[in-house]
């Protein structure tokens, strides 16, 4: 089933967690025991969104293999041909969020207003 991606206003409004910008790193996904990967385009404590490459239904539970040890387990909450959002059952902690982005993400600079 495909989905609109939601409105960013509304859903950024909504977001608890900030977005951190990825460069597409494949991580192992797992559905209904079939294996994929996802080419993650951002994170955040709460969510994720990147290309899958097997289709997902909105509403199916996946796993993401972020490391050998830590498998997360995400409901798929749109749609969108290959792009999917997911939101993670269980919140990841901040800083493991910072250390996959040291490793795999964009480096997010702020710039300060003159």
């Amino acid at each position: 089933m495909e989905t609109p991606e939601p409105d960013f206003a509304s859903s950024s409004a909504q977001r608890v967690d900030p977005r951190i910008p990825f460069l597409g790193h494949p991580f192992e996904i797992r559905v209904s025991g079939k294996g994929g990967s996802i080419r993650l385009r951002d994170l955040s404590c709460g969510g994720a969104s990147g290309l899958c490459d097997e289709p997902l239904d909105v509403g199916a539970f996946v796993k993401i293999c972020f490391a050998a040890q830590h498998i997360v387990e995400a409901e798929v909450r749109w749609v969108r041909l290959m792009n999917v959002g997911l939101k993670f059952t269980q919140p990841l902690a901040p800083g493991f969020v910072r250390r996959l982005q040291q490793a795999h993400g964009t480096f997010v600079t702020t710039r300060s207003k003159a």
